[in-house]
This record gives structure tokens, C-alpha cells and sequence, in this order.
């Protein structure tokens, strides 16, 4: 599993820290670099936020694969992207993201992209990435 970066607002680690974590699996559940486009592979994702402003937090996560072919082109998996609301008490999040016939054959590096909405819908201050790099889908 491949670790990325979490922002956070501008607090001590104490009250507010992060962690990200993304994979693409096959379907059997297993950690993969190389796809079959048909088939049922997925993108899983877990994040956890811990400190004592968790239970404060309040918004919605969206996650979203971004995958960029080599040699051109980028896309947006899925669309809209998925969206989770706040757990008070519970800072771990986990998503799959299916990828079955989303992308041509080909090689791609696949970037987890996790934000925020605020309770009010506007844009909030957490989020992070992962990238997770060269991943060939074959046909």
C-alpha cells in the first residue's frame, strides 16, 4: 500500500494529524501493478485523522482517482467523485473505488485525491494524495 501526503489545517499534530493510504487491487483482492481492463479491479483507499479536533470536524470527504496516460491524457474516476460525511468519534475512512472499463489500455499513473466540503459546502481546509505510480491496464 502505498503511502501519500495529508494537509491539514495549521494546528499541532496533537489536535489534528493525518494519514492517506491508496492501492489498486485485483479481483482477488490482491495488490497489483498491471490490470485487466474488464475486469473488477479497484482503487482502495483508507485514511485516518486523529487527534482531539476529530469529534470537531464537520463537511464531507470526496475522493477521486485521477489517471494520467503516458503519452497524453488525463481522467477522473468517478464522476462525481465519491463522497463520505464527517464520523464524529472515528477518525478511519476506507473507499474502493471501482475501475472496471474506466481506462484504455495502456500505462497510467493514478493519483488518490482526497478534499473536504465544510458543513456549509464550501471548500475545506483537509486533504491529501497518493500517487500511485505506473499501473498498466492491458486489454
Amino acid at each position: 500500500m502505498t503511502t501519500g501526503e495529508f494537509h491539514l489545517m495549521k494546528v499541532p499534530a496533537e489536535q489534528l494529524a493525518g494519514v492517506l493510504h491508496g492501492q489498486v487491487v485485483d479481483p482477488g483482492a490482491q495488490p497489483t501493478k498491471v490490470v485487466r481492463r474488464g475486469e473488477g479491479w479497484t482503487v482502495d483507499v483508507s485514511w485516518e485523522v486523529t487527534g482531539e479536533l476529530v469529534d470537531w470536524l464537520a463537511g464531507r470527504w470526496r475522493l477521486e482517482v485521477v489517471a494520467d496516460l503516458t503519452g497524453g491524457g488525463e481522467s477522473r474516476h468517478p464522476s462525481p467523485p465519491v463522497e463520505l460525511t464527517f464520523t464524529p468519534g472515528s477518525g478511519r475512512y476506507t473507499a474502493s473505488i471501482p475501475m472496471r472499463g474506466q481506462l484504455v489500455p495502456g500505462t497510467y499513473d493514478l493519483v488518490v485525491n482526497l478534499t473536504t466540503t465544510t458543513a456549509a459546502g464550501t471548500a475545506g481546509a483537509l486533504g491529501g494524495f497518493v500517487v500511485i505510480s505506473k499501473v498498466t491496464v492491458k486489454e
